[in-house]
């Protein structure tokens, strides 16, 4: 499955907003390092849930 490029956007914009590493980032998420760069390099994306969680999360990153 295509994560949205949306989704993908977002995961690299709020990961920059808070300059953070892939790996410190994916930490603050909860997930693995290389889940992380699996979604932003589009090899994988986040299902159901976890899809949904995530994007709320991003969303309020960027809010801020």
């Amino acid at each position: 499955m295509i994560m949205s490029q949306d989704l993908r956007r977002k995961l690299k914009a709020a990961r920059e907003k808070l300059g953070l590493s892939q790996s410190k980032f994916a930490a603050l998420i909860g997930v693995p390092t290389r889940t992380l760069i699996s979604w932003e390099n589009d090899q994988a994306t986040p299902r159901g849930l976890a899809f949904t969680a995530l994007n709320e999360k991003l969303d309020a990153i960027l809010k801020d």
